[in-house]
């Protein structure tokens, strides 16, 4: 009888403890104090409700460079955590990446909230995961959250500790996607393609222009998308997230990205590049976005407004589950079938539409209380509303023709191994061949003095394509371009692309002439060479003739000589990569 009672006050307790955790939530969270958890309690918290919840699980999804792992969070609303099964099942998948700058804590906050609350179903928010899955990246910067003093970021007050913006190799993780250098950014890579998201969110703070707003949204430009999921962007997706965020405490509006100094005369949409999260995901026709939260308000309202955010969005995923499914698999099939595939843009000056703004009267005379100098800045105190333009279309500014096929040597294997990591589709030549193909060579570029983010970024490409026939060897790559990730393939391997492989240093020996002439030794072969070809002969007197200067300047001629036969080097500047445009004899290549 004691035993009969014993258990049931132990079955009546864990009842009490279950219906507390529902009415309350299991996270003690600090976000109104102005603590943001440490590495540390993140997964800890992550753990307890792991451990508390049968349909969410905690996984380990590879290495980061700090030597921890990467976490990933799935919430579903069965026991099923597979990706494979549940793509096959019809569900949507919302990805939601965090502390990807571990300084910039809200979204790390506002998705344990939004975890707590989802799974003890807080106002029947679980609803929405009959059509979508949820999974979260609890903090992507392990190394830079580790890193964790009350002195980084300069320009907030709050919350009084945060980490830093380098991960721990002191790498910038959003301007890595592409280049792909930390371990971070390759265990995202398999988490993405694994996992396919339809929607993408990365979270982050900004410290840019004050307003009234706490939270600003970077959407997905929509004119980098083929046109059904451009057209679903612009009538549906983006008017119904602005529409569903008025329903909350916290309005949003596009990031204030600079068009003119005063942001009553216009600001402009971002436009991402591939080296930023959600530049990387439209590569994939993933719908990506960031959040950017004002730096400047207070914590709490940092945290509260992602944390709406989040909800809005995946509300909104769930409600239109089957048209973002059907609008992907749409764009890619009209990617495909691209004959021109735009890679460069500018913005449109010419068109905008007009929204309302509120924000703060700027100054820039104000006397510094530290320095006694003025200062520019905000007046909190004098708000204004006012309608302004917002510049959001851009246009192609250049097109590459879509070859059949690429053809890398297997030598590049730093550019192999990314190609792998993101699933590219390619067979092998079976053996060593000559191919006819076209060929590019870098006439001008422009290096930074300083490195970005552990790179010599190439700016102002020129090139010039040249029908060469070119020798390959058995193992050598010859890459099918109309595949699934063709838009990944066109913008890593054009090399004038704005983060293509070659823009961020991937081959540059081929910058470096690798032969060379003295001016001794060259004289005898030059000589000769000049009496074994008049034609050549006629041509350098001619210059001589013309050119005082040149006619003076001995290690010039032997250079021209040198650069305008035979010698000169025809790999010099000749970009690897070749462009085949008909179709192969499929003997002749073996599938990886």
């Amino acid at each position: 009888m004691i035993r009969s009672n014993i258990l049931i006050l132990t079955l009546f307790l864990l009842a009490c403890c279950k219906l507390y955790a529902q009415n309350s939530g299991l996270l003690n969270l600090k976000y109104e104090d102005n603590y943001t958890p440490s590495y540390y309690e993140v997964i800890d918290m992550y753990k307890t409700l792991d451990a508390h919840y049968e349909n969410a699980a905690l996984v380990e999804m590879g290495n980061t460079d700090s030597g921890k792992p990467l976490h990933l969070f799935i919430i579903n609303n069965e026991l099923e955590f597979n990706p494979a099964v549940i793509k096959v099942q019809g569900k949507t998948v919302l990805l939601i990446n965090n502390g990807i700058h571990a300084g910039e804590p809200a979204g790390i906050d506002a998705c344990l909230q939004y975890a707590d609350d989802i799974l003890r179903n807080k106002d029947g928010t679980a609803s929405i995961l009959k059509s979508t899955v949820v999974i979260i990246i609890p903090a992507y910067s392990v190394g830079g959250l580790l890193n964790r003093s009350a002195y980084h970021r300069a320009n907030q007050t709050t919350p009084y500790e945060t980490g830093f913006r380098g991960n721990a190799a002191n790498l910038d993780l959003n301007r890595d996607f592409t280049k792909c250098d930390s371990e971070n950014t390759k265990s995202f890579t398999r988490i993405f393609h694994e996992w396919d998201p339809d929607v993408f969110l990365d979270t982050h703070t900004t410290n840019g222009s004050d307003h009234q707003y706490s939270i600003t949204l970077i959407a997905p430009q929509p004119d980098l998308f083929p046109p059904l999921q451009e057209q679903y962007l612009r009538d549906k997706m983006l008017p119904g997230l602005y529409e569903g965020m008025k329903k909350g405490i916290y309005e949003l509006i596009p990031y204030v990205d600079w068009f003119y100094d005063d942001p009553r005369k216009g600001i402009q949409m971002t436009q991402e590049g591939p080296r930023y999260a959600s530049g990387y995901a439209r590569l994939f026709h993933c719908y990506g976005m960031i959040t950017e939260t004002l730096i400047y308000k207070p914590y709490a309202d940092r945290v509260k407004s992602t944390r709406q955010f989040i909800q809005t969005l995946a509300e909104y995923v769930s409600a239109n589950s089957e048209e973002i499914r059907e609008t992907r698999k749409k764009g890619i099939e009209e990617t495909l079938a691209l004959k021109n595939y735009p890679f460069a843009y500018r913005l449109d000056s010419t068109r905008f539409e007009i929204i309302e703004f509120k924000g703060y009267e700027y100054f820039n005379n104000q006397l510094s209380k530290v320095t006694g100098l003025p200062r520019p800045g905000y007046n909190t105190s004098e708000l204004f509303t006012d309608s302004i333009r917002y510049y959001n279309e851009y246009m192609p500014t250049e097109y590459v023709t879509v070859p059949e096929y690429y053809i890398l040597p297997q030598a590049w294997n730093r550019v192999v191994e990314r190609l792998l990591l993101n699933g590219i589709d390619f067979y092998r030549l079976k053996n060593d061949t000559v191919l006819e193909v076209e060929m590019d060579y870098i006439k001008e570029f422009s290096s930074p003095e300083r490195p970005y983010n552990g790179h010599y970024y190439h700016e102002n490409v020129v090139t010039r394509s040249e029908r060469q026939k070119v020798s390959f060897y058995s193992g050598d790559l010859l890459i099918p371009v109309r595949q699934e990730k063709m838009a990944y393939l066109i913008e890593m391997l054009e090399p004038k692309a704005a983060d293509s492989f070659f823009r961020w240093n991937f081959f540059d020996a081929v910058l470096d002439n690798r032969e060379y002439f003295s001016s001794y030794g060259f004289e005898e072969n030059a000589l000769k060479y000049l009496e074994e070809h008049p034609e050549f002969k006629k041509k350098f007197q001619q210059k001589r003739r013309a050119e005082k200067e040149f006619a003076g300047d001995h290690l010039a001629q032997l250079s021209w000589i040198y650069n305008n036969s035979e010698w000169a080097e025809e790999s010099h500047r000749r970009y690897p990569v070749g462009r085949i445009f008909h179709k192969l004899n499929e003997e002749i290549f073996l599938k990886e």
